[in-house]
Parts: C-alpha cells; structure tokens; sequence
C-alpha cells in the first residue's frame, strides 16, 4: 500500500469515516483479460519499432509518428512538427527544441493503431 508521508491520516480514516471505503472494484475477471490484451498489443507493436504509425485514442483523438517504443504501459511516438508541409511552401520557423518531440500515450487508451509506412 503506498501511502503519502506529508499526509497524516487520522484513526478515523479519510474525512471522518470508520475504516477504508471502497471507491472502486474492478470485476474479477479484469485482471486477466487486461494483462492478455496488453501482451497482444506488446507483440502486435514491437516488430513494427522504428515504422510510422497513426493511433486514434477512445477518446478520438488521432496522433501519428514514429514507434519508438512501447513499455507495457505507453507507446512512444516521435512525432514531426513539420508533417503535412508541402515541399515549395514555407514553414513556419521552429527551434531545435521542437524537432524530435516524444509523444507519451496511455497503452491502454488506445482503440486503433495502423501501420503507415
């Protein structure tokens, strides 16, 4: 259990109540169907490390980069400020530390994900 050292928690527990409450409890299967779900995105993603993608989230937002990596817990995609400027047109000016930004997303979140290149 981790437990915040600059919080004190009295005897009564959190704001007055006797003993922990339960604010959640996931249904008993979850476990093993998130942990089955996780190792098939694993293998799914890891041969395709270094090759643009796109991923929508379920909340609908779509990202596209270059798979980098994936920890179990996040994919990382390293994403071009430059994407979708034409060749000829001109751009806007970026500094050095806007190139090779890493978008950081939630494994979990993710509802599709499509090979692009």
């Amino acid at each position: 259990m981790y437990t915040n050292p600059m919080h004190q928690q009295g005897p009564q527990g959190h704001h007055g109540h006797q003993g922990p409450h339960m604010l959640y409890q996931a249904e008993p299967n979850w476990q093993h169907m998130m942990k089955h779900k996780r190792d098939a995105l694993m293998h799914a993603l890891h041969p395709h490390m270094g090759r643009k993608i796109r991923v929508t989230t379920i909340d609908g937002h779509t990202h596209e980069g270059v798979l980098i990596n994936a920890d179990g817990h996040h994919v990382y995609l390293n994403t071009d400020p430059h994407h979708g400027h034409q060749q000829g047109h001109q751009r806007p000016i970026y500094t050095p530390a806007q190139y090779n930004q890493i978008l950081t997303l939630v494994l979990f979140e993710l509802l599709v994900i499509l090979l692009l290149a």
